[in-house]
């Protein structure tokens, strides 16, 4: 072997190992892509929340409300079976509501509110039709009062401050006046969006309880 030629020999094999690709590769990195716009939820600041469920805004035409005077009317009305019933307590001055406390019981939830017109974090207006407008954080309720009635309308009342539980009350209640004994209706009130219906064994309290539900 000539001199010098083991040395050749040896940088050119190095040269071509140098030059083949290694056998273990490193993996790209991964590469962050956007979502489909389709599925981008957009996220509301905390103005658009606030004026999404600002339920205390003034509404055209309402007006404040005349002073209280006249009879005290107090009156305590129930409709509907021990497991399924709706409750009212009323108080009103001259034919206007002063203030009212509505019970629920729906086995095994309940819902309970007490409404005051000196309550500050309320705001109660006459309306342009001569309803009282009664507006809370929480949801609208109309109180249309007549000679033999007073009228209450749930209007989308969260469920989850009064009942703990997720949806909206909706509804109308009516509480008869000048009666010997207290009589009351409900209509959507006692309404849920699962299928459970209250176990009865009376089959007039059946009849009830569906009566309820239409």
């Amino acid at each position: 072997m000539k001199p010098g030629y083991l040395p050749a020999l040896l940088a050119l094999l190095l040269g071509a190992c140098a030059l083949e690709k290694p056998l273990v590769t490193q993996p790209e990195p991964l590469v962050m892509r956007p979502p489909p716009p389709d599925l981008v939820v957009p996220v509301e600041t905390p103005e658009e929340l606030q004026e999404a469920i600002d339920r205390m805004a003034d509404v055209p035409g309402d007006r404040m409300l005349p002073a209280l005077s006249g009879r005290v009317e107090q009156i305590d009305c129930k409709s509907g079976v021990e497991d399924l019933h709706a409750r009212m307590a009323l108080e009103a001055r001259g034919g206007q509501i002063a203030s009212f406390a509505y019970y629920s019981k729906r086995r095994p939830r309940t819902c309970s509110m007490d409404l005051r017109r000196d309550d500050p974090a309320i705001k109660w207006r006459l309306t342009p039709e001569g309803a009282t407008r009664v507006q809370t954080p929480q949801g609208l309720f109309l109180i249309r009062s007549s000679s033999d009635a007073y009228e209450f309308e749930f209007l989308e009342v969260e469920r989850q401050k009064f009942c703990g539980m997720e949806g909206y009350i909706n509804g109308r209640m009516i509480i008869q006046r000048r009666v010997s004994t207290p009589q009351c209706s409900v209509a959507g009130l006692l309404d849920h969006d699962d299928q459970e219906i209250a176990e009865v064994s009376d089959p007039a309290q059946v009849l009830t309880v569906q009566g309820l539900r239409r």
